[in-house]
């Protein structure tokens, strides 16, 4: 695993650089801007002038024409960067991350799952605090870039936090029902029932939206639900707490979804940008996961730790619990800003691979056996997932 921490660490490295290159090529064009005084009136001009030649008479090097090699120095630094982070190396750089990331953040998640030990009912202790401390690594992975001025802070009002409040709200229970999915089952399995996601997603669109598909889309939700029935049906590490907790983070995703599309509209949230949108939401899911952490985990924290020492496990909970919320910052982050720069077509064929990428590596790593007829089922639907995002966008403007 040396070589996995060694990747998540350059990750961290690269999207650390990657802000300061965006930030250090604006300043190169901010200051290549040559005989900006032939625009300005002329007594501002002759003003401007004489000042110049003041500085250049005391022997200073910031007179516009007195250094012709230092702005040669800066045009070719700026073509240098420009050929290096162009569109085409950050979408790579993100797509990147996005796979990388999510595929050890399931791993990890896992391990720490695994790390932290069961409860006398044989569930996984401490799921709740496990998933609030994801978010916490998430953010206090951001804060610096704020601080340093790598990255902008976001300025939002009273009435913009109130209304994210939902959407984080939302995210937190995505997230936390995600965990307690993963820790119950097989990494492979909840991934399988997650592929569902379009089928919740359609059915509260209808109800709360009250948005109609088209025919088309809603039959595409059929492989869905017999291809997750099926895999389900004969899955070796089937269990009802991953598949329920794997469903509720699908309704959970949803609602978040609802909700978001009445504030991403507007000119504020627009103005955040993906990076900021997504690191403020990650904030309100974590205020919002600690009572759930409060109620589920608290009273049980003293019994839980000592299990864990007595184990020998608790450099594992540590460790794992850092990387598994440090790759789920990066990963989510780095697909916000790959949608935003995919197609919607493109975007949803490499979101479908990814999930298959998932289901091949977890098996792989963790040894999960998984029968022909699981084989089949999740393959059905995972291709279901994928026609139902091609015919979503061919039918948009055709619903009723």
């Amino acid at each position: 695993m040396r070589f996995v921490n060694l990747a998540i660490a350059l990750a961290s490295g690269f999207a650390v650089t990657a802000f300061s290159l965006d930030k250090r090529a604006g300043a190169i064009v901010a200051s290549s801007k040559p005989n900006a005084w032939k625009a300005l009136p002329s007594k501002q001009a002759n003003a401007f002038l004489l000042k110049q030649s003041q500085i250049f008479a005391s022997g200073t090097d910031d007179f516009p024409g007195a250094n012709v090699a230092a702005k040669e120095t800066q045009g070719k630094e700026k073509v240098h960067l420009g050929s290096i982070w162009n569109d085409n190396t950050k979408l790579a750089f993100n797509l990147a991350v996005w796979y990388l990331g999510n595929i050890y953040y399931n791993i990890y998640n896992k391990k720490a799952c695994i790390a932290l030990g069961k409860s006398a009912t044989g569930s996984t202790n401490a799921v709740w605090a496990l998933a609030a401390l994801q978010l916490l690594v998430g953010v206090l992975f951001v804060v610096p870039l704020w601080i340093t001025g790598i990255r902008p802070a976001p300025k939002l009002t009273a009435d913009n936090w109130r209304e994210l409040t939902p959407v984080g709200i939302w995210a937190a229970l995505a997230h936390a029902f995600s965990v307690l999915a993963l820790s119950a089952g097989a990494v492979s399995f909840g991934q399988i029932v997650k592929a569902g996601e379009p089928v919740f997603a359609a059915a509260t669109n209808a109800l709360v939206l009250k948005d109609i598909d088209h025919p088309v889309v809603y039959l595409t939700l059929l492989p869905i639900i017999g291809g997750v029935a099926v895999a389900s049906l004969k899955e070796l590490s089937f269990t009802w707490t991953a598949l329920f907790a794997a469903s509720a983070a699908n309704q959970a995703a949803a609602l978040k979804n609802v909700v978001s599309k009445g504030v991403m509209s507007k000119p504020w949230a627009k103005g955040l940008g993906p990076q900021n949108f997504y690191t403020v939401v990650t904030l309100l899911a974590l205020i919002s996961t600690l009572p759930l952490v409060a109620f589920f985990d608290l009273k049980d924290a003293v019994k839980v730790y000592n299990q864990v020492v007595q184990a020998g496990t608790s450099g594992d909970v540590i460790k794992y619990t850092l990387l598994s919320g440090l790759t789920f910052y990066l990963y989510n982050e780095a697909a916000f800003k790959a949608l935003d720069r995919l197609n919607p077509v493109t975007h949803s064929v490499a979101n479908t691979l990814k999930r298959v990428v998932i289901i091949v590596a977890s098996c792989l790593v963790f040894q999960t056996p998984i029968t022909m007829l699981g084989s089949v089922g999740s393959a059905v639907a995972i291709l279901g997932t994928l026609l139902y995002s091609l015919a979503k966008r061919k039918f948009h403007h055709k619903a009723h």
